[in-house]
């Protein structure tokens, strides 16, 4: 109830501040450049989308005004794009920015149709976060543009007032130089007051800005026209960047933007009398320094709940310890702090580590900011070793060393002493083994399939997460709908369900009912059997012959093994196989004894990418271990020698066992803003 009155406080309160800075209209600043615009080029329309095309972007920042104008042109080439574009939408945050307009207009033929109408913009709270349980108080003010026709030139300009004054009037930000959508023409500039300077990095492109002086003060800007699309590769890693970009700000090194978060978690935080009962309670019922940390992780991540209310400042500050103890609900920055809090008030090293979860490892080749950071996780020092924790990672068991942390990559450490960002080792605690029996009684088409599987690491998490969520009955349900994909015949009988919480290994094990397992295909009875867990792992690109880089899934290790209990004996040839590329290693290895068939499958991912000049390996290991990973059982005219065989007898009944149907997202946590 207490948690409920403070958001709808906090959601009146951003009512109120909407309320009072309802958009105006203006001309432009006078430190804003007017530019001219070409609207009679047509040599990109062939490549638009959605029915229109960008003509212009233009941004323009005073850091002296904190202020951003913006300007944007839309030609609308079809009926289509009358649908998709005949709206003005911008976004802002009413407890710190003041949205201008300045223009509103329709060139069509020659002449110039004024659109803007203060009385029909409306301000709408999006939160579109709020799906992640993340409120920020962002305002949406929104004009539906009537009498938009094809052939029209729709074009708005507006500025922004006010930074964030969290960033203490820092500046950094990146802009894309050509993004997915053709654009005429992109003009960039930042205008900075002496006393202040700005460094500038580019990725992907090679533009260096004009620089020159303009009233008193330095102009950077950066002028591109005729921009082709870019056509990014399938499945690149998350942080490869295919788009050229140009990165700028004011903070020359990392150490700068440490002593800068180092503010916003100061140490020695005051202690409620609840926090402190709840801190007496965890070391009074341990003694040892992996217990306490590992009650005090495990309180935060599961009974502080996640939820954010991210307005203003506190997009980047977080609550105090006190406040999120008392509301019982924090977002990232202050689970993090209030875990770090604890661990310290229990004689523990814990900093706070900001994080990218888009950029990950790219951020080492960045230009040091703010703006660079989406979550917060947190280091701790336990008995002389570091460990690394997501106190938003909920259902976490088993013992310190085996608390799975997701792949990072890298980060900026929180400390009085921090002066670069901290490579993360990769931690690949997380296993599957999985074991499929089937047991074929008799050639009528009745068999039982029993699966046993095992999960550690964030394996484990993923269904500690499915069963403290969903009833026992639609998770069987959920298994049961991928094996009727092979099996249409198929009943889910029962599910057992064991969590070992010292260990933190889950075992689950569901039995199904088979009806007419074996197909029948011009007298034959077949049956087919492979592994659908580690074939979903082992994915190849679309795209073939590669420029970019592609991703795999990592960290990914797989063991898996199919028993097939037969009702009569069987001339099996067995076989086993190897393949081995920079992304994954495979094997397959079976044998047949006493009525019983065994294939046993490995698979461990090496990295989360390849190299281009590596896909022609990864294409031939994926294809080596297609072509051999399957067995095929037949019974009746037909023989097929190089399978398994019963006298005159060869089967092939298509089996695809989906054991990870319930994973959902491998790192779903990652997603997650602070």
């Amino acid at each position: 109830m207490r948690s409920t009155i403070l958001l709808l406080a906090a959601i009146c309160i951003n009512y109120f501040a909407a309320s009072a800075q309802k958009p105006t209209s203006a001309k432009e600043p006078q430190w804003v450049v007017v530019n001219k615009l070409d609207y009679a080029n047509t040599s990109l329309d062939k490549d638009a989308e959605d029915g229109y095309i960008d003509v212009d972007y233009e941004r323009q920042v005073s850091l002296a005004e904190q202020a951003t104008y913006i300007r944007q042109s839309s030609r609308i080439i079809s009926e289509a794009g009358v649908q998709n574009r005949s709206q003005v939408s911008v976004s802002f945050d009413p407890s710190f920015q003041q949205l201008v307009f300045h223009t509103i207009r329709i060139f069509r033929n020659g002449q110039i149709i004024n659109k803007l109408d203060l009385q029909k913009i409306t301000t709408v709270h999006q939160e579109s976060d709020l799906d992640n349980f993340i409120y920020n108080g962002t305002v949406n003010a929104l004009l539906v543009v009537d009498d938009v026709r094809k052939g029209d030139v729709l074009e708005y300009s507006y500025t922004l007032k006010g930074f964030n004054p969290v960033f203490e009037s820092k500046y950094g930000t990146t802009i894309i130089s050509a993004g997915s959508s053709p654009l005429y023409n992109l003009y960039f500039s930042v205008l900075v007051p002496q006393g202040r300077s700005i460094s500038i990095k580019n990725n992907l492109d090679t533009i260096q800005p004009q620089i020159h002086t303009q009233g008193g003060q330095t102009a950077y800007v950066w002028h591109k026209t005729l921009m082709a699309p870019v056509h990014p590769q399938d499945h690149y890693p998350s942080w490869y960047d295919p788009y050229p970009e140009i990165m700028l700000g004011e903070y020359k090194s990392w150490k700068e933007v440490n002593d800068w978060a180092v503010k916003l978690f100061p140490k020695k935080a005051s202690l409620s009398p609840a926090l402190s009962q709840k801190i007496k309670e965890i070391a009074t019922a341990d003694s040892t320094e992996e217990g306490r940390a590992q009650a005090a992780l495990r309180f935060v991540q599961d009974d502080i709940r996640y939820m954010g209310i991210e307005m203003g400042e506190h997009s980047h500050r977080p609550a105090t310890p006190d406040k999120v103890m008392a509301q019982r609900f924090g977002d990232c920055k202050e689970k993090s702090y209030l875990l770090c809090t604890m661990l310290q008030a229990m004689g523990m090293e814990a900093s706070p580590v900001l994080i990218s979860t888009d950029d990950n490892k790219a951020l080492l080749a960045h230009l040091p900011g703010l703006q660079s950071f989406n979550h917060c996780t947190v280091r701790a020092k336990v008995k002389g070793q570091y460990y690394w924790f997501d106190p938003t990672i909920s259902y976490q068991r088993g013992k310190l060393q085996d608390i799975y942390y997701p792949d990072y990559q890298c980060g900026l450490v929180i400390t009085d002493t921090t002066t670069a960002l901290t490579v993360i080792p990769t931690n690949t605690n997380g296993t599957q083994e999985v074991k499929e029996v089937f047991n074929i009684p008799n050639m009528g088409g009745a068999a039982q399939l029993v699966v046993t599987s095992t999960y550690t690491g964030y394996c484990a998490d993923n269904q500690r997460e499915q069963y403290k969520t969903s009833s026992n009955y639609d998770i069987l349900k959920a298994v049961q709908k991928f094996y009727a994909y092979n099996f249409e015949k198929i009943n889910g009988d029962s599910l057992v369900y064991y969590d070992d919480e010292k260990t933190g290994v889950v075992t689950r094990k569901a039995y199904f009912t088979l009806k007419d397992i074996w197909e029948d295909d011009k007298g034959a009875k077949k049956l087919h059997l492979q592994p659908f867990v580690i074939g979903s792992a082992m994915k190849k690109p679309d795209d073939k012959i590669r420029s970019m880089p592609y991703s795999i899934t990592y960290p990914a290790k797989y063991h898996e093994e199919v028993e097939v209990n037969l009702p009569e004996d069987w001339n099996v040839d067995t076989a086993g196989t190897y393949a081995n590329c920079p992304a994954f290693s495979f094997t397959m290895a079976s044998t047949y004894a006493f009525r019983q068939l065994r294939i046993v499958y490995d698979y461990v991912a090496k990295k989360d990418h390849i190299l281009p000049a590596e896909t022609d390996d990864l294409l031939a290991a994926v294809k080596k271990a297609d072509d051999n990973e399957g067995f095929d059982l037949t019974y009746g005219d037909s023989v097929d020698k190089k399978q398994l065989q019963k006298n005159s007898g060869n089967n092939v009944a298509y089996v695809m066992v989906a054991i990870v149907v319930l994973i959902g997202g491998i790192v779903w946590w990652s997603q997650r803003m602070g």
